[in-house]
């Protein structure tokens, strides 16, 4: 089961979209996530065994925590506030739709129950983020050799189908945030098998942390996860997102505090600080592109200003069930269809004008109480261990790092967007939520 559930986090990023009938696509992932969860649950129930710890003695179920707890609460409340809803379909879709992606979190913390088995599970995911960084390179350069007309063409028609379906991939080419104007002139961004930059760089800002950290832990092919992180770094660089720039420098800052403070890796703390200087060394594309952000006049700051000043009445008239899940878009036009591009472009303030202030107070418990558990977890006075125990606890403790960086990253980066509806970001999310809770239940068995 273990080596299944690798396989479909490796699966994850590229996953194909079904396009079952016409108006209607699944991305794939969903599927077999529950598909292998009702096969583990299966397993587990006729089996009826306790996980093995390390130690060859049973250990208790570590999936009642603090994760479990939210994430079932926060499945309530999204059902309950259905009920005020004015096109219930929509919010039962939704509702499915987190159904389905979920239960990933169970497996990830289920099947996940040695440091060997957590050691994978981060090599797969930054393996994959690697490949997929690599990808959103040679789409960038490929506008400077072929055209941006020819790449545009080609994406638009022999990608977008493929990995997004006809339907959605109809609603990114009809609003499409592939182009950007930097100085004057218009580049298409990076955002490889992904639906636009967004995603992309949320998703790679999610696992460069972790690509980061392993590459400080491990002993063999170091050079490869350099690249990795070099790769991931210059991917999300490209991709132009403003909000992906101030949330890199949030965990970044954060990652190299903990670096420096905890676990005395001085170099590479300097090293991530330096690196930061990319967005603020004026005269260069990347500087010029996040400058602009504090632009208050610029055109898309203007209206995503105004987006959050109506999601905010929108939350205060609607306190405690919010709009029902999945209708925010029909306050905003009662014409769109299921399928549209209107957000509050603020994840707070979409969950708080959907589904209400318990469903906003539930995700800033669990993402703020996770990094609470994380933080003094690795620091603890390690007198009573042996001097090899030591020594196999501060490389876990570079994890836990990196799980509060990447928290750190996906907090700061949902104050601009509104990405939990991705398939792959979600369930990115759940692995990493998982793996929170296998590092706090390794650490109390060690």
């Amino acid at each position: 089961m273990y080596s299944w559930l690798l396989l479909l986090i490796a699966y994850l990023p590229f996953q194909v979209a079904l396009n079952l009938w016409p108006g209607f696509d699944l991305a794939s992932g969903r599927v077999f996530i529950l598909l292998l969860f009702f096969i583990w649950l299966t397993k587990a129930t006729w089996e009826a065994e306790l996980p093995i710890s390390k130690c060859g003695k049973p250990s208790p179920p570590h999936l009642v925590n603090l994760r479990t707890i939210c994430l079932l609460f926060f499945l309530f409340i999204s059902g309950l506030s259905i009920l005020a809803a004015e096109n219930y379909w929509w919010g039962l879709r939704k509702f499915l739709f987190f159904l389905s992606v979920f239960p990933l979190y169970f497996l990830v913390s289920g099947l996940i129950d040695n440091w060997q088995k957590f050691k994978k599970a981060v090599w797969v995911l930054a393996a994959g983020a690697g490949l997929m960084a690599l990808i959103g390179l040679i789409q960038f350069l490929a506008q400077f050799v072929f055209g941006l007309e020819k790449v545009y063409g080609f994406w638009a028609l022999s990608i977008v189908p493929v990995f997004s379906g006809f339907n959605f991939g109809a609603l990114i080419l009809a609003y499409p945030s592939w182009l950007v104007n930097i100085s004057g002139q218009t580049i298409m961004r990076g955002f490889s098998l992904f639906s636009d930059p967004h995603i992309f760089s949320l998703y790679l800002g999610l696992i460069l942390p972790l690509a980061i950290t392993l590459y400080l832990i491990s002993v063999n092919y170091k050079k490869l996860l350099f690249a990795v992180c070099c790769l991931l770094f210059a991917g999300l660089a490209l991709s132009f997102v403003r909000g992906a720039y101030l949330a890199l420098i949030a965990a970044f800052l954060v990652l190299a505090l903990l670096l420096w403070k905890e676990l005395n890796s001085k170099k590479i703390a300097i090293l991530l600080l330096l690196s930061l200087l990319i967005f603020f060394i004026p005269g260069t594309p990347i500087s010029a592109r996040f400058y602009s952000t504090f632009n208050l006049t610029e055109g898309s700051n203007v209206g995503r200003l105004e987006m959050w000043q109506s999601a905010g009445q929108l939350s205060r008239e609607h306190l405690w069930l919010g709009l029902g899940l999945g209708n925010y878009s029909l306050s905003i036009d009662p014409d769109f269809e299921y399928r549209n591009p209107a957000t509050a472009h603020n994840f707070y303030l979409d969950l708080f004008s959907e589904i209400g202030i318990f469903a906003l107070i539930i995700w800033l418990i669990l993402i703020f109480g996770t990094i609470w558990q994380l933080y003094p977890a690795p620091f603890e006075d390690k007198e009573n261990f042996a001097r090899s125990a030591i020594l196999e606890l501060h490389k876990h403790s570079h994890l836990n790092v990196a799980l509060i960086s990447s928290l750190v990253y996906f907090s700061v980066h949902s104050i601009f967007e509104t990405a939990i509806y991705s398939p792959v970001i979600l369930a990115i999310l759940m692995i990493i939520l998982g793996l929170c809770s296998k590092r706090l239940s390794i650490l109390e068995s060690a």
